[in-house]
């Protein structure tokens, strides 16, 4: 009945009749267009976006915080489409299973992970060595190069760290490398897993009263914290860098590390470490005695 109607009014349109209220009925037939139409982000904030993403390799929610601060608003979501259609995402081959975590909240300090990062080539016919601790409540990082792995450079790390974290560490978690405990080397080794003589890192913690944690053998994803940074440390910096002597690698390695505590974090909903920790600050100032 609707489209006879609406025949029939376009028949008198034609023939120089007027329009009336009466022929603008509906066609119910006809597919019907939106009333408004989505504007499609401009191109100038799409290469904005491609180009940040190149240039820092962040994702779409650190994109948009970025973009955030530089006083342009655009969703997470739409972000991740662009870098999509563009090809600039990571392809996983198989599909990963999502577990369902119970994150307890931790206090600065509470618990530092520490691990040794190999750098990568020889620089003067020498080996060199990334020292990393960091904070897993702030994600605060402290970096150091050594020459060598050493029981001594251990616990000049570990000094470092504590003299430049604003907080007391409570404890530590490391691998079992012999730089970090003797529990698996040499007279160690008994099958009643007592151990003979301490570390030396586990007489400077003891000393300290710093609880020394270490993972399962075999089980680095114990250390997830430290490990995920050392892959941002080999992806952005090791891979996109020449050093010329170890004194450059050294000031390149303090540049990044400064950046790296500067840097939004998913796992702190966008704060940064030096955020964080002068937010935590604020928020439980030190007991001050009246």
């Amino acid at each position: 009945m609707w489209q006879g109607y609406s025949l029939m009014g376009n028949e008198l349109l034609n023939a120089g009749y007027p329009r009336t209220k009466s022929m603008e009925m509906k066609d119910w037939n006809q597919p019907q267009r939106p009333k408004s139409h989505r504007q499609e982000t401009p191109i100038w904030l799409k290469e904005r976006v491609v180009q940040v993403r190149k240039d820092t390799r962040k994702c779409a929610l650190k994109i948009h915080w970025q973009l955030e601060k530089e006083g342009v608003s655009i969703p997470a979501r739409t972000i991740g489409v662009i870098l999509k259609r563009e090809g600039l995402v990571r392809k996983y081959r198989v599909k990963r299973v999502k577990y369902k975590y119970l994150k307890a909240t931790l206090k600065p300090g509470e618990m530092v992970e520490i691990d040794v990062k190999y750098v990568p080539g020889i620089l003067a016919n020498h080996q060199y060595f990334q020292y990393t601790a960091i904070d897993r409540a702030s994600r605060w990082r402290h970096l150091a190069i050594y020459d060598e792995q050493a029981n001594h450079h251990s616990i000049a790390f570990l000094q470092e760290v504590q003299e430049r974290f604003p907080y007391p560490i409570a404890a530590l978690k490391t691998d079992n490398h012999a730089t970090f405990t003797n529990y698996y080397t040499g007279t160690n080794k008994r099958s009643d897993l007592l151990v003979k003589s301490l570390h030396a890192l586990d007489v400077y913690c003891k000393e300290q009263g710093i609880k020394h944690y270490l993972i399962d053998p075999g089980k680095p994803a114990q250390n997830g914290t430290v490990e995920r940074s050392h892959r941002e440390d080999q992806e952005k910096l090791y891979e996109q860098s020449i050093f010329k002597s170890s004194e450059d690698l050294r000031y390149s390695v303090r540049l990044w590390n400064m950046y790296y505590n500067d840097l939004e974090h998913c796992g702190l909903n966008g704060k940064t470490p030096n955020e964080f920790l002068k937010n935590y600050q604020l928020i439980n100032p030190p007991n001050v005695v009246a």
